[in-house]
């Protein structure tokens, strides 16, 4: 008898899974028998993982409903499906400084112009069998530092069945997840004067032990010259401590954490010196390891503007304008190496191109500056990898450099139809490339994955909407050029002041924020469906979800409203039972033809109008 599937040795199996595309042909092969269904339960969830999400870091949860959630992701990114609103604390608020319940939050006021928010996040998912998670998102408001911890998956969904009416308002978001916030200020800020201007919330594998394992600990920089490291306990009994960083009275620029063991603290201060400390260190004020003044007295105009560990041995400095905004120092056991190991300059010459910016007609170098700096994370791996990232630059261009590479850079990201400058940078994975724009509270999406380096796709998986159409126009094709893939084929805009009045958003709607910049940008993990944006005065939250998904991401699915007899979704109740929901603008960029702003309907049931977009967009021309 001739050997059947079953029959074929592991080995030959899993390299056969290997090749199947969907997610559904995979579901669809494990309905075939009871061995077939334990093997892709057991195995063949992770391989389609590691075939089709390769640049994701491996993780240990249940690789079904991982796979579920970045399928979904990786459609809603594809469709531009999400949801967004503003967020601020309300309902569970407790002061960190006090230990009391807050009824309110009161904003801050007295200025000619709104806080700049500084956000970061992280994410921490359950282990075993459960598909939970934890997120915590700290972000600047003025003077403030806002916590929110919020909690998901089965037992957080068991609490909200048992909770009252009350209890849900209070203690949970409109998801179903469990949201807890807290307020803290250093005592004897004064606003305006001691603004916090940067924050770094530590990972768990940061942190110290001391006082407690499980408390949170946050960095913090002023514009009057405070850093400190701050230790939060948010159980039942919320208290603080905090440790000082010795800055001699400098305002404080920007802050980066190495992901070290024993992690160090890189600063970079208003006089553009850089000084390196021990993050955890028993002193009453904690003095820096080593410092280097980055920039000579002859460069009066040039100043540093962001700091980034790329490895626990180097750390890459932005500055400008200089025809070398990027500098890289090594860490030795004494510090900071005496020079830059490496700099950058955007002279792009050497990558065989002279782009709209880069350089004259008559090759005279241009100067520039860098802000944001990002490296690239590792495939399969939670680390970032040592020698990629990017920059972003005041000519509006993203840059790709490598270490290994003499060039000034490999690649670029640029929008032909805005050149405003980067100040925010958010990669998802080594997919996606959030950037936060200097004007108008634009973001720009693109796609990073190289011309015909897409290791996932639906055309013929059952979508939302329209699938064969989002398949066809989505699909890499083989014969574009990586130039026209990265600056026109995924790119698009996005402007987040919203078109519509929500019941939180009446008093937000003054002419600078809707010119304002995207001061940061900050998503909890790569598995996460949320990308949170600071603009002037308000921070914004980005659900990719769609709302006429019957299947959404696991974390969404409990949302879901089902009434009547056929158990149809109520889409206003599911995704907006709060009216806080914003419709927002985009437009896709192009360096041919018109281009067309879409505009998002309210929430509701909708047939898709335009091929390749989530239900909600409509052409500006037909609202």
């Amino acid at each position: 008898m001739a050997p059947t599937f079953l029959d074929l040795p592991v080995e030959l199996l899993s390299h056969i899974l290997i090749f199947v595309s969907t997610a559904q042909d995979l579901r669809n092969l494990s309905l075939a028998c009871h061995k077939l269904h334990a093997y892709v339960e057991q195995e063949g969830w992770k391989i389609f993982l590691r075939s089709r999400f390769p640049s994701f870091p491996v993780v240990d949860q249940p690789a079904r409903f991982l796979a579920h959630s970045l399928t979904t992701l990786s459609r809603n990114w594809d469709r531009k499906a999400f949801i967004a609103r503003y967020i601020e604390p309300s309902g569970s608020l407790v002061s960190l400084n006090t230990g009391q319940p807050l009824t309110e939050w009161k904003r801050p006021r007295g200025q000619t112009m709104g806080f700049q928010p500084s956000l970061d996040s992280y994410e921490e998912l359950s282990h075993g069998s459960s598909y939970g998670r934890r997120e915590i998102l700290v972000w600047s408001a003025g003077t403030d530092l806002l916590v929110r911890a919020k909690e998901s998956g089965p037992t957080t969904e068991k609490l909200w069945n048992q909770s009252s009416q009350t209890e849900r308002q209070y203690y949970f978001d409109q998801c179903h997840h469990r949201a807890s916030w807290f307020t803290f200020r250093i005592p004897g800020a004064f606003e305006g004067r001691d603004d916090i201007t940067c924050v770094n919330v530590l990972r768990p594998a940061q942190r110290s032990a001391a006082p407690h394992p499980d408390a949170e600990q946050v960095i913090l920089g002023t514009a009057n010259g405070d850093l400190n490291l701050v230790t939060f306990t948010l159980d039942q009994a919320p208290a603080w401590r905090r440790e000082i960083y010795n800055t001699d009275g400098r305002s404080v620029k920007a802050i980066h954490v190495s992901s070290s063991k024993h992690p160090l603290l890189a600063a970079a201060f208003s006089d553009s010196t850089l000084a390196l400390y021990s993050v955890h260190k028993t002193a009453e004020t904690i003095e820096p390891i080593s410092h280097v003044q980055e920039l000579s007295k002859s460069h009066t105009a040039c100043r540093v503007w962001s700091t980034r560990f790329l490895s626990p041995e180097t750390v890459a400095v932005g500055l400008g304008p200089s025809t070398e905004p990027v500098h890289v120092y090594k860490i030795t056991p004494s510090g900071f190496s005496e020079d830059p190991i490496r700099k950058f300059g955007i002279d792009g010459t050497a990558w065989g191109a002279v782009d709209r910016v880069d350089v004259d007609i008559d090759g005279e170098q241009k100067q520039s500056s860098v802000y944001p700096i990002s490296p690239l994370p590792l495939p399969h791996s939670d680390k970032d990898d040592p020698n990629v990232f990017l920059s972003g630059g005041y000519d509006g261009i993203v840059r790709v450099h490598d270490m290994r590479s003499p060039s000034a850079y490999e690649s670029c990201y640029w929008d032909p139809t805005d050149d405003g400058a980067v100040y925010a940078l958010q990669t998802i994975a080594r997919e996606r490339l959030v950037v936060g724009s200097s004007r108008h509270s634009i973001i720009k999406f693109f796609d990073m994955r190289v011309a015909g380096g897409r290791s996932f796709h639906y055309a013929h998986v059952g979508g939302a909407s329209r699938s064969n159409s989002v398949g066809l126009s989505n699909g890499a094709d083989p014969d574009d050029t990586g130039a026209e893939w990265h600056n026109h084929r995924y790119g698009w805009n996005l402007f987040l002041n919203p078109r519509n009045q929500t019941r939180n958003n009446q008093r937000r709607n003054d002419r600078r924020s809707i010119n304002s910049p995207v001061y940061a940008l900050t998503s909890p993990s790569p598995f996460s469906p949320t990308i949170y944006a600071g603009v002037e005065n308000n921070a914004v939250q980005l659900d990719f979800t769609s709302i006429a998904d019957g299947h959404p991401d696991p974390i969404f699915q409990h949302a879901l409203v089902r009434m009547g007899k056929n158990k149809a979704i109520n889409v206003q109740k599911s995704w907006n039972p709060r009216g806080d929901v914003l419709n927002l603008a985009a437009y896709e960029q192009s360096t041919s033809g018109a281009m067309r702003l879409r505009v998002q309907a309210g929430v509701g049931k909708y047939e898709g109008a335009l091929d390749g977009w989530d239900e909600r967009w409509r052409d500006c021309s037909d609202l």
